[in-house]
């Protein structure tokens, strides 16, 4: 019955992967645990659709299947992302290798408590008897999400060798992050939060660091997009503050559209 609980927690599959999809989508009950597990029986889980659970980060990844442990040689920390991304980055890397760059994880699965430990760390460091609480948060927004809204949070997302801006502007990091918009999308990674003048997108500032596993992280934006409402996004500082701040259309959408094809 665990394992059963353990995949009702990642979702059903959605109609359009395979023959059969349809049939057992149209089966599948998200209330349902053993339908759940029925209709993901022998199918990809980039056909999967998460439930809101894991689209908020309101679990573990190292007691879901699909999400695996980084291995240390390519992390600087414990680090768990869904088991595809692993494989596709470990290819990345080797690749990279090759070029005499040396790729590594430093941020993966993001929970729910861990995005709300950043966030209000933040917040709490802002934030003035005075302070204009959406100044404060859009402050934040520069590179952090609010708790339930991070890509972080799918196991699909990994920020690679360090988040300093200045990293990337000369030397080793400059000769990474050229290398990767050159190749990473021969492994499935895509920059999403890429230099918003030129994408013409919306929210995050840019991030050379953080790279998205499309064939996985495509899907969960849309099953984001559809299952995810303001109402949800509750239990952290500031939370009467995302529809204010137009979260899910700027923010969780604003992604480069060149990523979403």
């Amino acid at each position: 019955m665990k394992n059963i609980a353990i995949v009702f927690i990642l979702g059903f599959v959605i109609s359009s992967c395979g023959n059969n999809t349809e049939k057992s989508a149209s089966k599948a009950d998200n209330n349902s645990v053993e339908s759940s597990a029925q209709s993901q029986k022998g199918d990809s889980i980039s056909c999967v659709v998460p439930s809101k659970l894991i689209l908020t980060g309101k679990f573990n990844p190292s007691e879901v299947a699909g999400f695996v442990k980084v291995p240390e040689l390519m992390s600087s920390k414990p680090i768990f992302i869904q088991k595809d991304v692993l494989s596709a980055f470990i290819k990345l890397r080797e690749a990279a290798a090759k070029e005499n760059i040396n790729l590594y994880i430093v941020s993966g699965t993001r929970t729910f408590n861990d995005q709300k430990a950043i966030w209000e760390r933040k917040w709490n460091s802002l934030i003035t008897g005075n302070s204009d609480s959406l100044a404060v948060a859009r402050e934040i927004l520069k590179f952090s999400s609010m708790p339930g809204t991070s890509r972080h949070h799918w196991g699909t997302d990994i920020d690679l060798v360090s988040v300093d801006p200045v990293y990337f502007e000369s030397g080793d990091g400059d000769k990474m992050y050229k290398w990767l918009v050159t190749h990473a999308g021969e492994y499935g990674f895509c920059q999403v939060y890429s230099n918003k003048e030129e994408s013409q997108r919306t929210g995050y500032s840019m991030e050379k660091w953080h790279w998205s596993f499309m064939p996985i992280s495509s899907n969960y934006l849309k099953a984001y997009s559809e299952q995810i409402n303001y109402s949800d996004m509750q239990g952290f500082i500031g939370d009467k503050l995302p529809a204010r701040l137009r979260i899910k259309e700027d923010y969780v959408q604003g992604i480069d559209a060149r990523c979403a094809n």
